[in-house]
This record gives structure tokens, sequence and C-alpha cells, in this order.
């Protein structure tokens, strides 16, 4: 035989093989790592996972007091929070060959934050996560997940599915999902799956990503951080001399930390800034989070909450009035809940989470909304229901609030103001005051959506 056909031959065959090989070397790669991050094999084999570190399938990425971020080979980031166990039970993924693909995991402790890749888009059948509570399924996503006393499920974009032996749940975006067992269908809920019960801060200038945490930023997508400077608006709301209050749209520059908290803002006159930062979260367009102390147009303010961005310019409007964002007719759109602050009562009771939408028409003149808001504070829910309207500022005095479980009075009202944000009004954010809470006196808080 010909030596030189055989060489061609050769490589020919590891042309083919190329894939599979690469495939065989890894399915993800480590590109974020803090702290003593361990993979565990099959046959209980150790490794420590450097940044760069390489993931193959059949493997356990054990976090300990450390997070990770991993990017698989079909473009899904999955960040590993402190305290998580992720097998990568069964992954496959050959662009040539997509019948073949798959994504199979286990999320066994702890909590993760995910932006799917191409596994499961052609075939949702081919991508799961399992727990010992339920399944997660997707439909094209990014959701987190935190399995602790139960199953906890948080769709930020997209939808997932989450079934057990009682039934499956589909979980949109803005919509939260627990099961607490596997025999218990999961229910919706207004917790967020955000980090790990009892989880170290992220290290210092951590770079993360945080759109729809109801905590302090936690996490290990990178973002790009809102940049100092001018141009900002925005929306206060908190307590002043014992007096709740919230604040319509003020412009000014502002400075952030290097974890994406607003920092500073000076309207002009007066500079507000924060003696004490309680949370802080972004996601790139907006921020949003709390003051526990600080300083709002020269008074002593605590319990601050803040939403803040870059207005959407009047010129934008447009071009929004004749828009079909999601085939529901010309300026015609849905906000799908992002994220908010823990809501903070006069008393100093802090509340447990925050649900809710916005539905818009945008108009050549100004844009109409209706706000549906849900507090869980004090053992009570407080659905706050209000409409409004302007652009890109927005107000709702006296939005109607009701109550179930442990509600401290009836009857009482609510004021949001709010404002959207992006060069296409692609978010929104308001703040929200209310009292009728019984001894907890007023409650203060705020929130953000997306288009």
């Amino acid at each position: 035989m010909n030596k030189a056909i055989t060489s061609s031959m050769y490589l020919a065959v590891l042309g083919l093989l190329a894939p599979s090989m690469a495939l065989a070397q890894g399915a993800a790669r480590a590109d974020f790592v803090s702290g003593p991050v361990m993979t565990v094999a099959a046959d209980g084999t150790q490794r420590p996972l450097p940044k760069g570190g390489e993931v193959r399938s059949g493997e356990t990425i054990v976090t300990g007091e450390g997070r990770a971020q991993l990017n698989f080979t079909d473009g899904a980031v999955v960040s590993l929070q402190p305290k998580t166990e992720f097998r990568i039970d069964d992954y496959n993924f050959v662009e040539a060959d997509p019948k073949s693909e798959k994504g199979f995991f286990s999320l066994l402790k702890g909590a993760l934050r995910t932006i799917t890749g191409r596994v499961g888009k052609a075939n949702r059948a081919a991508y799961r996560v399992s727990t010992t509570v339920a399944t997660i399924g997707i439909r094209g996503t990014e959701y987190g997940a935190r399995l602790d006393n139960g199953l906890t499920a948080s769709t930020i974009a997209g939808e997932i599915e989450v079934c057990n032996n009682a039934g499956c749940t589909i979980v949109g975006k803005g919509q939260s999902a627990y099961a607490p067992d596997n025999n218990t269908k999961p229910a919706y809920t207004a917790s967020q799956a955000s980090q790990s019960p009892n989880a170290p801060p992220p290290p210092a200038g951590a770079n993360l990503f945080t759109g729809g945490d109801s905590v302090t930023p936690t996490g290990g997508i990178p973002i790009s951080l809102l940049a100092s400077g001018p141009g900002y608006g925005v929306l206060y709301s908190g307590f002043e001399s014992g007096t709740e209050f919230a604040l319509p749209l003020t412009s000014g520059t502002a400075t952030f930390d290097q974890a994406g908290r607003l920092s500073t803002f000076f309207d002009g006159t007066n500079t507000d800034m924060p003696s004490a930062h309680a949370e802080g979260m972004t996601d790139g367009t907006v921020a949003w989070g709390r003051w526990s102390a600080g300083t709002v147009a020269g008074y002593a303010v605590t319990d601050t909450h803040y939403v803040v961005g870059v207005p959407t310019p009047s010129s934008a409007l447009a071009g929004l009035a004749a828009t079909d964002f999601q085939g529901l007719g010309a300026g015609k759109a849905t906000y799908g809940f992002m994220g908010a602050t823990q809501p903070t009562a006069m008393n100093g009771t802090v509340g447990s989470g925050v649900s809710g939408q916005l539905v818009v028409l945008f108009t050549p003149g100004t844009a109409t909304l209706n706000a549906l808001l849900n507090v869980q504070i004090g053992g009570g829910s407080y659905v706050i229901n209000g409409s409004a309207s302007g652009f890109p500022s927005f107000s709702s005095a006296s939005a109607s609030v009701g109550c179930t479980g442990t509600c401290g009075g009836a009857g009482t009202t609510a004021d949001m103001y709010g404002s959207f944000f992006g060069a296409t009004a692609e978010r929104a954010g308001l703040v929200y005051k209310f009292t009728g809470a019984g001894a907890m006196g007023g409650v203060t808080g705020a929130a953000a959506f997306s288009r």
C-alpha cells in the first residue's frame, strides 16, 4: 500500500474524530473559580479544579466554601454557589451530530444559576437537572435552583418545567416554584432561588451576575456593571424621622462600587450616599438595592431602597408605540419580575420576598400601565395593584392593597413611583410605600422588571 495514501487516510480519520476527542477531554471549562473547589470522579478520585481547568462527563463539582462558573461546549453557563455539589451525569455535544446531544445533570445540594446552551433547544428531552425532590426541564431559558429543605426554582428568562411524582408545574419568566418533597406537586411561591443558606459573601470586587437575585450579589456569570457618570435617574423609598417616604425620579450623576451598588448620587444640589449597604443588585442595565442607613436630599434616612439606571429617552417613545413586542399588538408589552429588595417595615421587620409584573401600553404621547406586586412581610402577603401613566417616569398614588395571612390592617393604600430604563425601555423599576401594616408601621421597597 502507498505510504502517502496511508498518511492521508490517517489524517482524514483524525479530522473525523476531532470533535469526539475534544469532548472526551472535557465537557466544560471552569472560567471562574474562587476558593478550594474540587472535582470528584465516579471512582471517588478527587482533584482540585483551577481556573481554566476541564470538567468531564461523570464528574461531580464540590464547591465547599468556594464558587465556580462552568462554560460548557454547547455554550451553556452554570454558576455554582458555595456549599454546592453538582454532577454531570451524562453530557455530549457534537455540533455536526445534534441527534446525539444530551445534557443530564444532578444538583445534589446547594444552589446554581444557569443560562442554557444548545443542548435541549431542538429536543427538550435531551436536557434535565435532577434532584431528590423534583426534575427540572427547559424550554430555552435562564433560571436558578436551590436545594435546601425542598427545591426552589426561579425563572429569569424563558420557561422551565418542574416535575415530581405528584405532577408538573410550568414556571415562566419572573415566577418561582417550590416543592418540599418528591410527593408534593411544585407550587408557585414568592421566594427566589438565590444563594445557598449560610454561604459566605463573594470575593471583594467580584464582577458577578445578580439580576433576579433577592440577596447581595452572588453567582459567577460575568456582567457589565453600570459605569459611574452623569445621565442617570434614581427612585427612592425608605424611612426618615420615623416616617415612610417614596420619591419620584430624580436626575443626576451616579457612582457605583466594585459590586455594582449605588455609592453616591448627586442631583446638582445634594449628594445622596449610604453609610452602610444592606443589599445591592444589577443586571448591567439597571441596579437596585437598599441602604441600611445614609442620606437622601440632605436628610438622614434608614432602610432606604433605590432603583437606578439611564432613563429611556423621550425620543424613543414613538417607535415603542408602533412596535409589536410579544405578539400582543402595537405598543403592548408585559414586563416580568426580575428582582427586588427585601421589603422593610418601620419597626425593623424585614420581608421574605416580592414578585409581580407590569402590563404596559405605549402610545405616541405617553405610556399607561398596570402594576401588580405581591409583598411578603410579617407573615402577610400584601398585594398592591395600581394604574399609572407617564414616560419615562410614572406614578400611581393611592394604589389598592389587599392582604392575606397575618395582616396588620385592611383597606390600606400604597404609593408607587417608577421609570423605564434603557435605550428602548427594555427595563422598568419602581419603589413603593404603604401603611396599615399594624405594629410594623409603614412598609417600603423596590422592584425591577424586564420586558
